[in-house]
C-alpha cells in the first residue's frame, strides 16, 4: 500500500511538471520538490543506488553538472557561479528521481505527454486571448509577447516537440475515435499558426528540420507504394518551397518601387536636398538617405502630428528616422510634398513606430522575413545591431569565439562568463547599446568559453554517449526531443534559464530512463 501511495504521488509529480512547463516556472520548480521528496521519503535507496550504478548512462549525464561544480575553481565571481549552479540543480535532481525510481508503462508516458500538450495548447490559447486584450495586460505590438507565461523561445521549442507528438499519435493509430483525430489535427494546426504568430523561428527551424527527419525515416520504412512517394515528395518538396520562398523575399526585398535615375539637388520649393548615396541602406529596395529636406520635413511634419520630429516614436525610435524610412519605402521624397502625400492614417502608423507602409497594419510572416533581410543588410553595411536579434546573435558569436580563444584551455570558470563578456565589449569598444550586450546564445560555445578544451570534451560527452546508446532502442520520443534539443542549442543558450534547464533535464531523463 505503501509503495502504491509514492507510485502514485510520483507519477501525480510528473503529471504536473508536464503541464505546467509551459504555463509556470514557479508550480515547476513545486512538483520537481514534490517529486524529490517522495523520493526521499520513500527511502529503499539500496534498491535506488543499485538502478544508479547499473545504468552508466546516468552518471556520465550527470558529468554535465559536475562539469559547473569542477570549474568553481578558477571563478572568481562566485555569487553568479552558485546562482548558475541553482538553475542547473535539475540537471542533477531529476535523472537521479527519474532514473531510480521504477520504471513507467508507455501508456503512462503516453498520459503525461497529453498532458504536456494540454498545457502547451493552453498556454498558446492565453496568448491569443490576450493578445485581443480579453486577459492580461500586454504589448501586443511584439510578437514575442503572445508568450505571456514563460520565453516564446521555450514554448517554440515545447510546440514543436507537441506538433510532432500529435502527428506520432495520428499516423501510429493511437488515436482511436474520429472526433479526436479532427481535434489533434486542428490542435497540431493551431500550434504552427501560432509559431508564425510568435514569429518562434527556433521552433519552427527545429519543426521543419526534424520532420524532414522523420519523413525521411519513415519513407523508407514504409511499403505502402503511395504513401512511400508521398513521403518523398514532401521531404524534397518542402526545403525546395522554402528556398524558393526565400528567394523571392530576397528579390523583392532589392528591387525598388521607384526607379531611380536622378539625384536632384532642390526641392519645388528651392531648398537643398540632402543625399547619401554611399550608406546604401534600403527600404522596399529603395536608398532610404537620399533626397532629405530636413527644413521641410520639420516645417510640415508640425502641421501633421502633435508628435516632435526630434522626439521618439511610440516604440522609442527616433521618429525622424522612422519618418523617412517609412517615405522610402512609399518610394516618396523625404521633403514637404512627400509628407503632403501621406494619408491621415499613414501619419498614424508612423507615430506608432512603423517604418513600411507593406506591415503598418498586419503582423505577417513576410514582415519577419523582410526584418530579418533588412537586418542582415544594415549590418553588412555597418549598422548597429542593438535591437535586432538575428544581428545581435552575429555579434555575440562574434565576440564568443574571442574568448574561446583567449581561454582556449581551461574557460573563464563558471561564474566569470558574464563578467568577461561585459569586459569584451568595453575593450572593443561595441557599437551595441549596453542594454543588448549578452552573450553567446549558443550553448556549445558558451560551454567551451566556460570550461575550456577540456570541460567542454565532458559536457559533449555527457550530452551525447547516453543518447547515442539510446538510438539502439530506436525510441522514437527520445530522438525527437534530443534532435529538438540539440538544435535549440546552436542558437540560444538552452541551458542557461531554469524553465530551458527544466525542459531538457525532464524530457531527456523521462524518455531515456523513465519507462520500461
Amino acid at each position: 500500500m505503501r509503495e502504491k501511495i509514492h507510485k502514485y504521488i510520483y507519477l501525480v509529480g510528473l503529471c504536473i511538471i508536464a503541464f505546467f512547463l509551459p504555463l509556470s516556472e514557479y508550480i515547476t520548480n513545486a512538483a520537481i520538490l514534490l517529486i524529490i521528496a517522495n523520493f526521499l521519503i520513500e527511502f529503499n535507496f539500496k534498491k535506488k543506488l543499485n538502478r544508479l550504478l547499473n545504468d552508466k548512462t546516468i552518471l556520465i549525464f550527470l558529468l554535465v553538472f559536475i562539469t559547473h561544480l569542477i570549474w568553481l575553481i578558477n571563478s572568481e565571481n562566485l555569487d553568479f557561479a552558485f546562482s548558475d549552479i541553482r538553475v542547473k540543480l535539475p540537471l542533477l535532481a531529476l535523472p537521479i528521481v527519474i532514473g531510480t525510481s521504477d520504471a513507467l508503462s508507455r501508456k503512462k508516458t503516453n498520459l503525461i505527454l497529453i498532458i504536456f500538450i494540454v498545457g502547451v495548447l493552453l498556454s498558446s490559447l492565453s496568448g491569443l486571448l490576450s493578445n485581443f486584450g480579453v486577459i492580461f495586460e500586454t504589448d501586443t505590438e511584439n510578437a514575442r509577447n503572445l508568450s505571456i507565461f514563460i520565453s516564446h523561445i521555450r514554448l517554440s521549442l515545447m510546440i514543436c516537440l507537441s506538433i510532432i507528438l500529435i502527428g506520432y499519435f495520428v499516423y501510429e493509430g493511437l488515436i482511436k475515435k474520429t472526433y479526436l483525430k479532427i481535434l489533434s489535427v486542428l490542435t497540431a494546426v493551431w500550434f504552427l499558426a501560432f509559431l508564425i504568430m510568435v514569429q518562434g523561428f527556433t521552433g519552427l527551424s527545429s519543426l521543419i528540420i526534424v520532420g524532414l527527419i522523420v519523413f525521411g525515416i519513415q519513407s523508407f520504412k514504409e511499403k505502402a507504394r503511395i504513401k512511400r512517394i508521398t513521403m518523398i515528395s514532401i521531404f524534397f518538396l518542402v526545403p525546395l518551397s522554402l528556398l524558393g520562398y526565400l528567394g523571392l523575399q530576397i528579390h523583392k526585398f532589392y528591387t525598388p518601387t521607384v526607379t531611380k535615375t536622378n539625384f536632384p539637388l532642390f526641392t519645388k520649393n528651392g531648398n537643398a536636398y540632402y543625399h547619401d548615396k554611399e550608406s546604401g541602406i534600403l527600404e522596399n529596395g529603395n536608398l532610404v538617405y537620399v533626397d532629405i529636406c530636413e527644413k521641410e520635413m520639420n516645417s510640415v511634419w508640425s502641421t501633421r502630428s502633435q508628435l516632435s520630429l526630434s522626439g521618439n516614436d511610440e516604440k522609442g525610435q527616433v521618429l525622424k528616422h522612422t519618418l523617412i524610412r517609412y517615405l522610402t519605402s512609399k518610394g516618396l521624397r523625404k521633403d514637404a510634398e512627400g509628407i503632403e502625400a501621406l494619408s491621415d492614417e499613414d501619419i498614424k502608423h508612423i507615430e506608432n513606430g512603423k517604418t513600411n507602409y507593406r506591415f503598418a497594419k498586419h503582423k505577417s510572416l513576410n514582415q519577419r522575413i523582410y526584418n530579418i533581410i533588412w537586418q542582415i543588410d544594415v549590418y553588412s553595411k555597418g549598422g548597429n545591431p542593438s535591437g535586432h536579434s538575428i544581428t545581435q546573435r552575429i555579434e555575440y558569436l562574434k565576440y564568443g569565439v574571442i574568448l574561446a580563444y583567449r581561454n582556449f584551455w581551461f574557460g573563464t570558470g563558471t561564474g566569470d562568463l558574464d563578467d568577461e563578456f561585459k569586459s569584451l565589449y568595453i575593450e572593443r569598444d561595441s557599437q551595441m547599446d549596453p542594454q543588448y550586450r549578452h552573450r553567446a546564445h549558443n550553448q556549445y560555445l558558451t560551454y567551451y568559453i566556460s570550461f575550456g578544451i577540456f570541460g567542454t570534451f565532458l559536457c559533449l560527452f555527457a550530452w551525447f554517449y547516453p543518447a547515442l546508446i539510446e538510438l539502439k532502442n530506436k525510441n522514437f520520443y527520445f530522438i525527437v526531443f534530443f534532435l529538438i534539443a540539440m538544435l535549440s542549442m546552436f542558437t540560444d543558450d538552452t541551458l542557461e534559464t531554469t524553465t530551458g534547464v527544466v525542459f531538457v533535464a525532464y524530457f531527456y531523463s523521462l524518455f531515456l530512463w523513465g519507462e520500461k
